[in-house]
């Protein structure tokens, strides 16, 4: 179970990498310019939260689950 939790916290940061070293600087700036920047960062915050919160019931479950045994 804690490799799902690592490889969940290695997708957001290499997330965050792609956005933050190419999509964003190469794609959305050059395009869209601040609101496009304004809106990109937003949506990776919003996934990484997504994630973070999917890693907290999960354990919330398996505790629930254990207790339970």
């Amino acid at each position: 179970m804690k490799n799902k939790t690592i490889y969940k916290l290695m997708s957001i940061g290499c997330l965050h990498i792609f956005l933050y070293l190419y999509f964003i600087p190469f794609i959305i700036f050059p395009e869209y310019g601040e609101n496009g920047l304004k809106i990109t960062v937003a949506i990776a915050i919003a996934i990484s939260i997504t994630i973070i919160i999917t890693i907290l019931i999960e354990k919330s479950n398996r505790s629930n689950e254990d207790e339970k045994n």
